[in-house]
């Protein structure tokens, strides 16, 4: 087992060298403050930590040494991320984003990642009208509601141009570039996480580990659609954010 409290620690500043578990060197497509953290300290490069209980939910509570992800509005390589503490860690996947700046990023800061620039669908169609939204790439949507939302109150639109981008099916995509189902499924995509995840197979493709964006929560504090579907699936909440929530398959706990 892996001493998680000696696990990433040391310091690069924008170095972008390979780092094993417990080695000490930072991979990163961002500047990053050259420092040495105490051994009970942790990197996290997700929005609030969250990238830090799905590396234990992986490692620690599933046993999975390499795990394999999909992240689907993966935005960034490093900043924001949820799966770059596992790339650093010798994890791969795939990665999905639609925006063509970011994923010309990723390319560059994730070369062992599979990276398809196209948007999940949740019907047939094999693309959609993709809302780029002012000076926020993380808000780009493929969800007219959510652009709504981010209307609302605004004299000025907030929608930089829309464009056609093609789409795939979530199975599709997995059955495809992983050939089974990955250990973790992360979600980030504006309004569409509920409708992506219940389009999963999961007697086909039934991930370890789930992270998906469940913000309604913050409301009334109520179970998201999400929480309450994958309930009904097997999936029980094992931590989480103001934004995410992570799930983990209770069969395999």
């Amino acid at each position: 087992m892996v001493n998680r409290r000696d696990f990433i620690y040391g310091a690069a500043s924008g170095a972008v060298t390979t780092l094993g578990v417990g080695a000490g060197i930072l991979r990163s497509a961002d500047p990053v403050e050259s420092s040495t953290p105490p051994p009970y300290a942790r990197w996290s490069f997700s929005q609030q930590g969250e990238d830090i209980v799905i590396f234990h939910a992986l490692h620690d509570l599933l046993q999975i040494t390499t795990p394999t992800y999909v992240d689907v509005g993966a935005a960034y390589p490093v900043r924001g991320n949820n799966t770059y503490l596992l790339y650093t860690t010798g994890a791969h996947g795939v990665l999905v984003e639609p925006n063509p700046a970011l994923a010309a990023e990723l390319r560059a800061g994730r070369p062992n990642d599979t990276i398809v620039e196209a948007g999940v669908g949740v019907a047939d169609s094999r693309a959609a009208d993709y809302y780029v939204i002012k000076g926020n790439p993380m808000l780009n949507t493929f969800s007219p509601e959510q652009v709504a939302d981010l209307q609302n109150g605004k004299a000025e639109s907030v929608v930089e141009r829309v464009v056609q981008m093609p789409l795939v099916n979530i199975n599709r995509l997995i059955e495809e570039h992983l050939g089974r189902a990955p250990d973790l499924l992360s979600t980030d995509v504006e309004g569409l996480d509920d409708a992506i995840i219940r389009t999963l197979d999961l007697t086909r493709f039934r991930p370890g580990v789930i992270c998906a964006e469940t913000v309604p929560t913050m409301g009334s504090g109520a179970a998201s659609p999400i929480t309450m579907y994958l309930g009904s699936k097997g999936y029980v909440p094992r931590g989480g954010s103001m934004h995410n929530t992570i799930y983990v398959d209770a069969h395999r706990i």
